[in-house]
């Protein structure tokens, strides 16, 4: 009876020394990372979104910056035309519109040309009864594009002498290529003011 308990607990003695031993077949090996051409597939995946992706977004991006500066323009020339109004004369620069300057697009160079004197749209000052030759006076507010793969514009605002005598406004908006701004040129044909050099919105 004595060696009943020894007997009873040899039984279970193998079970006690069982050691589990991690799996070192080739499949589990596998599962510890990627290899060099699973990494290479993701690597080409990713370039082709992005090829496709890239000039999408860049054009996006482009419109939105041209949409401002066209905004821009349209303000500055309703603003001559205020101007004009109320003061005989366009006025030679967005400071003197009352213009905020922080309201510029910043990848344009906005500047308000003033003619020479001596041509159309001359300034000093020009009221319709002493307008220069061709009965025009004229400003121009140039949007010249910083980063070249943006569109330039113009915008113009003229006087034009009606056979009555009356002073007419007129305005436009001109557009550019890519990196170069349109130079508009008002005339007169057969009474009618015309843009040259402009390819008008």
């Amino acid at each position: 009876r004595g060696r009943q308990p020894l007997q009873f607990l040899s039984m279970f003695a193998p079970s006690c020394r069982h050691v589990v031993k991690p799996d070192k077949s080739p499949s589990n090996a596998r599962q510890q990372g990627f290899t060099l051409i699973e990494m290479l597939v993701v690597v080409v995946i990713l370039g082709v979104l992005a090829s496709i992706a890239l000039p999408s977004f860049l054009s996006q991006a482009a419109r939105s910056k041209q949409a401002r500066a066209l905004t821009y323009i349209g303000l500055v020339n309703r603003a001559q035309q205020g101007f004009f109004v109320e003061n005989n004369r366009f006025a030679i620069s967005t400071a003197e519109l009352g213009i905020v300057d922080n309201h510029a697009p910043p990848d344009y160079s906005v500047t308000i040309v003033v003619p020479t004197a001596g041509t159309a749209g001359a300034e000093p000052p020009v009221t319709p009864a002493t307008a220069p030759t061709g009965g025009i006076a004229v400003t121009e507010t140039r949007a010249t594009p910083i980063n070249p793969a943006l569109r330039g514009y113009a915008g113009l605002v003229f006087t034009a002498q009606s056979p009555g005598g009356d002073a007419r406004l007129g305005t436009v908006i001109c557009q550019g290529n890519a990196a170069t701004t349109p130079s508009p040129t008002p005339v007169t044909v057969a009474g009618q003011v015309q843009i040259a050099n402009c390819n008008t919105l």
